[in-house]
């Protein structure tokens, strides 16, 4: 199969299957929703339906896409799954995580840790009569805890630029960039999207870093970066689950995981099917499928600065035009006589403290799509 063809064949493969979510451009196969329809879609017990329905289908148009069932229906899933319809969502035992998530980041300190942390919490927001701590005893949702930290940032910055710099210094010796990254909100919202993610997002970018949380806690900001998230980019899925499972493990990363599974069985390694070829950690170096695909590259005759400017478009739908990414592919099929799969499910495991029990993106993904088939039954 010649390249032309075979970059083709993802955009072929998800126009047979139809799926406005699913294929790789814009137009959609079926009617658009009203509004009014939208609303007939969400629960009858969430309140202000049609608001969610307006703000919903504000999203998509802010995406260029039409607000079609499928899209629609995605779109409300993981609203459903990630906030039951809250713009601002509570978190149980909030108290109690953050102090034992800060009580960890502080841990490096040894027996120091624990007066460490009250030292900071006794502080005070300038105009406010409660201590930190105290306010972290009242902490409801993740708006409050957001607020609570971006206060404590600012006043030890600028009431107390002493103490500050030995928070900083502190958290520097502790491997973070500042008093500010003990921060453990990184999610928000509706959609829980992450806050780096929307910074690059039109509408979204020029705003500083309050207004862009505090934008991201409304149920028309959260709607908008959520559904950016989740069907702004193209990928050639025929199964929307695989979408839902980029939107809990990263973009592409069950077309990347699917790759994964090729390159390790071409070249004999037991690889982590996670969706992520590049090391994203901070030890450098390496991961273990670019390992892979560097020996599979020499093995072909690859150069490896062509295999790594392949693997940097890993997050992108470029990465599909690269020469690794269409040498293996073809090999794999040369080998087995099978045409390869664009996708398969990211085996991820999720850790948060908010979670009761162990889960997988494969849990996710598949918990949405059983709220996307409902929606999707109202047709």
């Amino acid at each position: 199969m010649g390249r032309a063809a075979k970059s083709l064949r993802p955009l072929l493969l998800a126009l047979a299957a139809g799926g406005c979510v699913t294929r790789d451009d814009s137009v959609p196969l079926a009617p658009p929703l009203s509004v009014d329809e939208v609303a007939r879609r969400i629960p009858a017990t969430v309140a202000d339906r049609r608001g969610w329905a307006e703000d919903v289908v504000k999203a998509l148009a802010a995406i260029d896409r039409e607000p079609t069932a499928e899209r629609v229906c995605a779109v409300l899933a993981v609203i459903e799954q990630e906030s039951n319809y809250v713009a601002d969502p509570p978190v149980a035992h909030l108290s109690h995580i953050v102090r034992a998530g800060l009580l960890k980041k502080l841990s490096g300190l040894g027996p120091l840790a624990e007066p460490a942390l009250a030292a900071i919490l006794a502080g005070k927001a300038p105009g406010t009569g409660e201590s930190f701590e105290r306010r972290i005893g009242k902490l409801r949702t993740e708006r409050d805890l957001d607020r609570l930290f971006r206060d404590i940032e600012a006043t030890y910055r600028e009431r107390f630029p002493g103490t500050f710099v030995v928070a900083s210094a502190l958290s520097h010796l502790l491997g973070h960039g500042g008093l500010a990254d003990l921060n453990p909100v990184t999610t928000a919202g509706s959609m829980q999207v992450k806050v780096a993610f929307a910074r690059g997002l039109a509408g979204f970018s020029a705003l500083g870093d309050d207004a862009l949380r505090e934008a991201l806690y409304t149920r028309a900001g959260g709607i908008q970066a959520g559904t950016a998230r989740l069907i702004g980019y193209p990928a050639a899925y025929e199964d929307v689950a695989f979408r839902f499972a980029d939107y809990n493990s990263g973009i592409y990363s069950a077309r990347n995981a699917a790759f994964q599974q090729q390159v390790g069985e071409l070249t004999g390694r037991k690889l982590a099917l996670d969706g992520d070829l590049l090391a994203y950690d901070d030890k450098g170096g390496d991961s273990q499928t670019m390992r892979a695909m560097l020996a599979f590259g020499r093995a072909h005759a690859m150069w490896d600065l062509t295999v790594r400017r392949g693997a940097g478009a890993e997050k992108t739908g470029d990465f599909e035009e690269s020469s690794v990414y269409e040498a293996v592919r073809e090999a794999w099929a040369a080998k087995t006589g099978k045409a390869p799969v664009y996708a398969r499910m990211p085996e991820v495991a999720l850790v948060s403290p908010k979670l009761a029990r162990p889960r997988s993106t494969a849990w996710y993904a598949g918990s949405v799509r059983k709220r996307y088939d409902a929606c999707r039954a109202k047709d």
